[in-house]
């Protein structure tokens, strides 16, 4: 009897590996970036495409997935500022790939990245009216590529049509952009 019990375990142990890997949607598998460049050298270019490649294996991952869906903000699973959805639209909104300037569902990021120097702060910025990320060559040029796929998925929330508050608080951390920026900082250097 122990002999028929081993080869179900194993089986049974198969499928829950399997049945996990089926919870990652297909549309996170196949998630794309769209980025193009303004005015940087070959190696600021290498940190960029080295950063697209950590957020594509990151978004097509079941631990991403799951914190999305259990990021927890005042004791629910919800986030801050979250446009009135749920941690589950929230995650298909980002599979989708639908920017506000952009709004065809194309299950990608699509974003304009330049650079510019400015000693201050501010890591990076973006605005509603453009479809560029500015991220500051101050901290850009010393960040690893996990850091600075971290800082595109924050401003990529922006595009989304996810907000924040421009002072800090000692919540402003749970908004979409916070959240999701701190969970690629804390999956990206797995990839």
């Amino acid at each position: 009897m122990t002999k028929s019990v081993l080869p179900l375990a194993l089986a049974v142990g198969l499928f829950s590996v399997e049945a996990s890997l089926a919870a990652v949607p297909t549309l996170a598998k196949t998630f794309d970036t769209n980025v193009t460049t303004v005015g940087m050298t070959s190696s600021q270019e290498s940190k960029i495409q080295s950063a697209e490649r950590k957020i594509r294996a990151v978004i097509g991952s079941e631990e991403f997935r799951t914190r999305v869906l259990n990021h927890t903000y005042a004791g629910k699973k919800q986030f801050l500022s979250n446009n009135g959805l749920t941690n589950a639209q929230i995650y298909q909104k980002i599979l989708e790939g639908a920017e506000k300037l952009t709004p065809t569902k194309n299950n990608a990021m699509d974003i304009t990245v330049k650079l510019y120097y400015q000693n201050s702060s501010t890591v990076g910025y973006t605005t509603t009216s453009s479809k560029v990320i500015n991220m500051n060559t101050k901290f850009f040029n010393k960040y690893t590529s996990s850091e600075v796929a971290h800082n595109m998925m924050h401003e990529w929330m922006h595009k989304l049509g996810y907000s924040h508050t421009s002072y800090y608080t000692s919540s402003r951390i749970y908004s979409v952009p916070y959240a999701l920026g701190k969970i690629m900082n804390e999956l990206a250097p797995k990839y």
